[in-house]
């Protein structure tokens, strides 16, 4: 594995399958480059997997909200309004991107009881779970990418959502979208990137029932003012803009 630290770029490998000749010729090709400095040295063996968990730090959205992993072992909120338990692995979505605690940091502040809720590109789940914590009946989560699928349905059993959400997670794009749901859901979520967003805007436009919310994020500042135009054209007005560090969350209402 490589790491890149303030040092410059750590290499780890295990001893016994170190080639010295090839380190060698590897070095006197890096040095043609203008490589500086080189050093070799033996890492004390460690339980890695065990120091990942003891620097996975947890997120916290004011006291809204705490993103836990399972090994942090949080039997309750302990102060805060809820709790969620995301177990990591490839998907994206745990909260500690902007993108993701920015559009938690949003939803916080929204009335979630009884809405029929649509999570796009949903990676761990954690904003489609939130959604159904805070009283939502209904959630629909897709994601293109099977690692995030499975992850969310984990992490949906991970969680006591009670009787009140009714959950679905499916495969795949916008063209997984049913017919028969047009005009369905009161809130669309979707954290993806700029151009599927406006790619898909007429797709997510059509499932929205009248009065419903949008949320987008996944891109950068210059990007707000091409994705509020794009959405105008389906309807979509009165926008605010949050900023989580470089990411924003635009939210848009008809």
């Amino acid at each position: 594995m490589f790491e890149e630290t303030p040092e410059g770029l750590q290499a780890y490998a295990q001893s016994e399958e170190i080639d010295q000749h090839l380190l060698g010729t590897i070095e006197r090709d890096l040095a043609t480059m203008g490589l500086l400095e080189w050093r070799v040295s033996e890492v004390e063996e460690e339980n890695w997997n065990a120091r990942w968990e003891s620097d996975y730090p947890e997120v916290e959205v004011g006291t809204a909200v705490r993103i836990s992993a399972p090994f942090h072992a949080r039997l309750d909120a302990g102060g805060f309004a809820h709790q969620i338990t995301i177990q990591p692995r490839m998907a994206f979505g745990t909260g500690h991107h902007g993108t993701t605690a920015g559009i938690l940091a949003e939803m916080a502040e929204m009335d979630w009881s009884g809405k029929r809720v649509l999570d796009m590109g949903c990676g761990s789940g954690v904003l489609g779970i939130y959604a159904a914590l805070r009283g939502a009946s209904e959630v629909v989560l897709i994601d293109i990418d099977p690692w995030s699928v499975r992850n969310t349905i984990e992490n949906l059993e991970l969680n006591v959502l009670g009787p009140h959400a009714r959950c679905e997670v499916r495969e795949g794009g916008a063209a997984a979208l049913k017919s028969e749901e047009k005009g369905r859901f009161d809130v669309v979520i979707a954290n993806i990137n700029r151009n599927i967003l406006m790619e898909d805007m007429q797709d997510y436009s059509e499932v929205a029932a009248a009065g419903a919310t949008l949320m987008l994020s996944g891109f950068m500042a210059p990007d707000v003012s091409i994705l509020q135009t794009c959405a105008a054209q389906w309807g979509w007005q009165n926008p605010s803009v949050r900023a989580q560090e470089e990411w924003r969350v635009l939210t848009l209402r008809r």
